[in-house]
């Protein structure tokens, strides 16, 4: 299974893509229920180079890595790996950049959900409609 979004910005792609990974713990929707600390959500941040964590830092100092930047090619294309501590391994999420209209499609997709377990294999249908919810408010940061 793999998820796909796309969205359209009225931004350049040199700034959707910075909105979207430099600034990534302005927009992202931790204190909505997209975070792994629930309660304790507080920071999300992405260290923008290949082999950066992408994590989250709660309340109470303690950190919890989400994945890792597999590719960081500014500004057409990032890729990450993305875990909850239930999988059996991570996913991917890639997300691409194009000029399009006077703006910029972002191109999202989550993708290897068979190799995550059960566990993530069940969750998949949930996080179809969680993106839904983070590209509207990259979106709007966007």
């Amino acid at each position: 299974m793999t998820i796909r979004k796309s969205i359209h910005v009225k931004r350049t792609v040199d700034a959707a893509f910075r909105v979207f990974t430099e600034d990534i713990g302005k927009w992202w929707p931790l204190k909505e229920g997209y975070s792994f600390g629930g309660a304790r959500a507080d920071q999300i941040h992405l260290e923008t180079r290949a082999g950066g964590r992408f994590y989250e830092r709660f309340s109470d100092g303690e950190e919890f890595v989400v994945g890792s930047v597999t590719a960081f090619e500014p500004p057409s294309r990032v890729v990450l790996t993305w875990k909850a501590p239930s999988w059996d391994a991570p996913t991917e999420v890639e997300v691409r950049f194009t000029a399009e209209g006077g703006g910029t499609r972002v191109d999202l997709e989550h993708r290897g959900w068979e190799r995550a377990g059960a566990a993530a294999e069940k969750m998949a249908t949930q996080y179809g409609g969680g993106w839904d919810l983070v590209l509207a408010r990259y979106a709007a940061a966007a």
